[in-house]
């Protein structure tokens, strides 16, 4: 009996649902009901594959990261996203690319804030809701 994990997009929310049974029918949204959710990996699911990852440590460990320079992050995030199998989207791959660059990383910000796409408009990554539903 898995934990499976559905992203709502109308909500922008990934839920994780237990199912009874592997050929029960795709739940619904437990906020606006919506029956059309898609099945996404599950991060707690995805493999480390063995790699050192941030110049040294675990991936995620945040080992090798100099914080004042916003190339090192940019990489950072980059491999992380790659480590979990995550799409950053193209609003977020463009603003890692131009930290890589060397841009100002507050005016890569409020570039982004201008377009919609700041924290809660468009593009922003989803949310997790922590509850375990029945699916």
């Amino acid at each position: 009996m898995p934990i499976y994990e559905y992203l709502c997009r109308k909500c922008n929310v990934i839920y994780s649902f237990f199912m009874r049974s592997t050929v029960a029918a795709a739940p619904r949204c437990p906020r606006c009901g919506s029956p059309d959710l898609e099945r996404v990996p599950s991060t707690f699911s995805t493999g480390r594959r063995g790699s050192a990852g941030l110049s040294g440590g675990s991936p995620g460990d945040g080992a090798g990261i100099d914080e004042n320079d916003p190339r090192s992050v940019a990489r950072a995030i980059r491999s992380m996203a790659e480590e979990m199998g995550e799409d950053l989207g193209p609003e977020l791959t463009e603003a890692i690319g131009r930290l890589e660059a060397g841009e100002d990383p507050e005016k890569i910000e409020r570039d982004m804030d201008e377009a919609g796409f700041g924290e809660d408009g468009p593009g922003a990554p989803p949310s997790h809701d922590a509850g375990l539903y029945e699916g």
